[in-house]
């Protein structure tokens, strides 16, 4: 069983993620759980702590700090950020300290769940043989690559080019292009383009939504490139996805491509 502490500075999240999740059903034991940077500091000085969970806000101090302090202090600690959206801009400068995961507020089990399962099966590679810096490198990539997925998704409708993500994870844009097809095995356009289509899909469920409205939702300036592009993704244009893929009778007057 593997110790884990969590920090929060709101105690009904404390709780929650204390009480709620079940952890030693994913091989960990909460050995602690704390609402600032000190008393975590204090704990870790007097307990082996194999991974620290802890929110980005501590109130006069950040994750950032905490994080700081366990890389140079317990560089075996496996350290998981847990914010919001709004904190986005910690993530990127998180990488310095090579933090496993960044799990968004709201989390839900799911998200736990896969986390701490890979978390585990590091941790038991790690018992047969020591971490090599080869290791951490690939926990550094797959950190990036999470990175760059999750703004994607909550920024699919903004600038999300090739040179804008690369700059989230300071990379020069051809080596950035390079790395993201060799995580994911898609080119990042490509990428780009299915997590833009996902979402005009689900947009397209409400009937309310238009589909000049869609097509700026997601991303796109031209309406004509969004219906290629949905045409080539879906076989159809949107309204005809909406009438006969979801069954939502509509007419849009502007359905000329």
């Amino acid at each position: 069983m593997y110790t884990l502490i969590i920090v929060d500075d709101e105690l009904i999240i404390l709780e929650q993620l204390n009480q709620i999740i079940h952890w030693e059903d994913m091989g960990f034991r909460v050995s602690g759980c704390f609402t600032c940077v000190h008393d975590t500091i204090m704990h870790l000085e007097e307990n082996k702590t194999d991974v620290l969970l802890t929110d980005i806000n501590l109130g006069n101090k950040t994750g950032l700090d905490l994080a700081a302090i366990v890389r140079e202090r317990w560089p075996d600690t496996i350290v998981v950020f847990l914010s919001g959206y709004s904190e986005f801009e910690y993530a990127r400068i998180a990488l310095r300290y090579q933090v496993f995961e960044y799990l968004l507020k709201p989390v839900t089990y799911e998200g736990i769940s896969t986390c701490f399962t890979a978390i585990r099966r590091k941790l038991d590679a790690a018992s047969d043989k020591k971490t090599s810096v080869g290791g951490q490198k690939f926990d550094s990539d797959d950190y990036r690559i999470n990175l760059v997925k999750k703004y994607i998704d909550k920024h699919v409708g903004d600038d999300i080019s090739l040179e804008s993500m690369a700059n989230l994870v300071s990379m020069n844009p051809a080596y950035f292009s390079r790395f993201f097809k060799k995580h994911t095995t898609q080119n990042y356009s490509d990428y780009v383009t299915e997590c833009r289509m996902e979402k005009a899909i689900s947009l397209l469920k409400d009937p309310n939504y238009r589909i000049f409205e869609i097509c700026t939702l997601v991303g796109y300036f031209s309406k004509q490139n969004f219906y290629n592009q949905f045409r080539r993704y879906t076989g159809c244009t949107p309204i005809e996805y909406r009438n006969k893929v979801l069954k939502i009778e509509d007419y849009d007057d502007d359905e000329q491509y």
